[in-house]
């Protein structure tokens, strides 16, 4: 029985918003840790192995696969990267895994992978993406993640907050599904909140920082900011200061709990962020996968997963209630 291994693949030529570039580097195995104890062989496919966050939820998948009764792969690239990712869900095509976990960032360009791998009898599942093609889709409830931003905005910074808004690029789906929902939300309840700009970042937290200082520059009634993805809070601080704000001057709304956030939170530079609870959620994927294998798939494709909403004096954050991760047991 083989036993999981992590490899990393460095992306290059990414370009500024846009979901691009090619592998350079070759896999590099990381130390060994686990058995497993059948032939259960899932692979989890990780689209960002440098964010904290994403890194917890493949480790913990790993180390759970022992007590799973599962083979755990973990891979990943360490920059938002489509073709990189797509080769990566070849290997595990090859290597016949009975599931794979993983996020289609960009579902275009991942479909016929997808399709391929279907065909082969492998269980897709997706993880903080939202898709209808794969056999089970686990992440964030989208509209509620959108309303509770527009929410905690409008209570923050007040409903006639003048809010720009982050996200990895323009199309990946959970992000626009929770930026449609936000908007949605101030026009039925909050009028007086206005939309500024919308930019991407990339998934960088130094592309997110130039795009912030730019946006109050370019439009200095800005009063509030919307981190949609997991980057950016760690450009708030820096990007702030260069347009030459202090703590408490624009109105921050982060996402997820990593530490950068988290050092942000408790100085000032972040009012609340949302933490998103589907990252404890690799347990609910396996099983969904162990269901389809022992031949009583589960029903439901869609599980939407709630998010905690942290402010500084949630701090020290002991992590999403049990209750708020779905599971099938």
């Amino acid at each position: 029985m083989k036993k999981p291994k992590m490899m990393m693949i460095v992306a290059t030529s990414l370009l500024l918003g846009v979901v691009s570039g090619c592998s350079s580097s070759e896999n590099v195995d990381a130390t060994d840790s686990v058995d497993a104890t059948d032939e259960l062989n899932i692979w989890y496919v990780n689209p960002l192995t440098t964010y904290p966050a994403w890194a917890d939820s493949m480790a913990k998948f790993e180390a759970a696969a022992t007590d799973g009764g599962y083979e755990a792969t973990g891979v990943g690239t360490t920059t938002i990267d489509t073709p990189g990712a797509v080769s990566l869900i070849e290997q595990a095509i090859t290597d016949d895994a009975d599931g794979i976990i993983f996020c289609n960032i960009d579902p275009t360009a991942y479909q016929g992978t997808i399709e391929k791998a279907q065909d082969a009898g492998i269980v897709m599942v997706t993880i903080g993406c939202v898709s209808d093609e794969t056999d089970y889709s686990i992440g964030t409830d989208n509209s509620a993640f959108g309303a509770t931003a527009a929410q905690t905005i409008a209570d923050g910074a007040g409903e006639n907050a003048v809010v720009a808004i982050i996200s990895t690029d323009q199309t990946t789906p959970n992000q626009v599904e929770q930026v449609e929902s936000f908007n949605a939300e101030i026009e039925s309840n909050f009028p007086g909140v206005r939309v500024a700009a919308w930019e991407s970042s990339n998934s960088d937290s130094s592309v997110a920082a130039q795009k912030i200082t730019a946006l109050l520059s370019a439009n200095p009634d800005i009063t509030a900011i919307w981190c949609v993805e997991g980057q950016c809070p760690g450009g708030v601080e820096s990007g702030l200061r260069e347009a030459g704000k202090e703590p408490g001057d624009i109105y921050v709304l982060g996402i997820d709990t990593v530490e950068t956030t988290i050092a942000a939170l408790e100085d000032g530079w972040i009012n609340a962020t949302l933490n998103q609870c589907w990252f404890d959620a690799t347990p609910l994927a396996v099983e969904l996968i162990r269901s389809v294998v022992e031949g009583d798939p589960n029903p439901q494709q869609s599980w939407g997963v709630g998010v905690d909403a942290v402010t500084k004096s949630d701090l020290p954050y002991g992590g999403c209630a049990a209750d708020l991760v779905p599971t099938l047991n």
